[in-house]
């Protein structure tokens, strides 16, 4: 559709020019706008039938049709012409030139092979109706070359000559035009196609990766680096009593709560710059600072755990309308040093972030129900919270618990609750 509307804008341009720089008058000009009038005619049948898409090889056919009709239109004697123009005398015109119009068409429709169609149907078309011309009575395709200058000179500039050097020249180059914009489309096609699968795969990197990190995997050359150790905040949800309720529904009914449940909470952790790592279940493991260390990782952290302690109480909202009973939901959240980097084997990679800092997120978690808690935050966290004052008011509804021991720690840890 975009070819053919290209096409008759082109057309319509070329009248145009013509109403504007033809010499003729009358019926004579009438015949020269109207022949040209005429190629509108076919633009709009192809720009219908491409709309309605009712024959595949319309494109084919129409090339052929058009390059049959431009080669009688401009070599075609004009009947009210008040001039009489031998003619092979139209054949040194410039009016080869409209074929390329149709390469242009051609080019629009990304198709290599209805280009080269388009190449042979307009070369063939010239040259038959130069051959029809070449054998008119009176017409010369063979000039004088020996003997006096001025009789060679005459027998090029007679005329009735039709120059068979002129229609090699032409169709060659119309060819290897032809030809060159069918590679470079095919080349444009499969440019197409990478770009494509490329979005594809970044689609469904996203669908497992955080924005950030499918951002940093498609522009960076080495997106994740060598293996490092660095600061991040850790934050680890689990449904409470999930089993408890899953022994009393369906399969699945469990697998839609479980969707419902970790659309929402992604959301959040996406909401808040997070990386989220993994799903456990009824639980999910996020990082915020990954890949890259920012100014408020650690206030990132507890934000996204307000939103999704806020996103969970609009959804028991929602249950409850449907008659379904509340979840609840406890999170523990830590900041401290991890090793990130990727894990596995050649044949299947991962990236990770692992070391004690994830272990103490998820051992606070556990603590949320000793301590009747929903949110379980390090003394680290609450530290580096205020220390980044990004939004201190977090903090606010946190009571510190004192020091714990968690279980597999020997060193106790400072411990907020709300």
């Amino acid at each position: 559709m975009l070819a053919t509307a290209a096409r008759s804008v082109a057309v319509a341009v070329i009248i145009g020019w013509l109403a504007a720089a033809n010499p003729e008058r009358g019926a004579a000009r009438a015949w020269v706008l109207g022949s040209a009038t005429f190629f509108l005619v076919p633009g709009v049948l192809q720009f219908w039938v491409s709309y309605r898409r009712v024959m595949p090889m319309a494109p084919y056919v129409f090339g052929l049709v058009d390059s049959v009709a431009l080669a009688a239109a401009v070599l075609a004697p004009n009947p009210f012409a008040t001039i009489h123009i031998p003619m092979p005398l139209p054949l040194r015109y410039a009016t080869f030139l409209y074929f390329f119009l149709f390469l242009m068409q051609a080019a629009f429709s990304f198709r290599p092979r209805l280009l080269l169609w388009t190449g042979l149907c307009g070369a063939g078309a010239w040259t038959l109706r130069f051959l029809w011309i070449a054998t008119r009575p009176g017409v010369i395709t063979q000039p004088v070359t020996s003997g006096d200058s001025a009789n060679i000179l005459a027998s090029y500039l007679d005329p009735n000559y039709a120059s068979i050097l002129k229609l090699e020249n032409e169709v060659i180059v119309f060819l290897l035009v032809s030809a060159g914009l069918a590679l470079l489309v095919r080349r444009s096609r499969a440019l197409v196609v990478e770009r494509a699968e490329a979005e594809r795969e970044r689609g469904n990197l996203a669908r497992y990766f955080s924005p950030r990190v499918v951002d940093v995997l498609a522009e960076r050359d080495e997106p994740l680096g060598r293996v490092r150790r660095q600061a991040v905040g850790v934050l680890f949800a689990d449904l409470v009593g999930f089993t408890t309720i899953a022994e009393d529904i369906t399969p699945e009914d469990v697998m839609a709560m479980l969707r419902a449940f970790h659309g929402r909470m992604e959301d959040e952790v996406f909401r808040h710059s997070g990386c989220l790592e993994k799903f456990i279940g009824d639980a999910l493991l996020a990082t915020f600072g990954v890949p890259d260390v920012g100014k408020r990782d650690a206030t990132d952290t507890l934000a996204c755990a307000r939103g999704m302690l806020a996103a969970l109480a609009t959804w028991n909202r929602e249950r409850e309308a449907d008659g379904l009973g509340p979840l609840r939901m406890g999170v523990g959240l830590h900041y401290g040093p991890v090793v990130l980097g990727d894990i596995g084997s050649k044949r299947s990679m991962a990236f990770a972030t692992v070391g004690d800092t994830i272990n103490v997120a998820s051992r606070l978690q556990s603590l949320t129900r000793d301590l009747n808690a929903t949110i379980v935050v390090s003394g680290a966290l609450a530290a580096e919270v205020t220390r980044e004052a990004a939004d201190v008011a977090l903090l606010e509804g946190l009571m510190k618990q004192g020091p714990r021991v968690l279980r597999g720690r020997d060193a106790s840890i400072e411990v907020w609750a709300g």
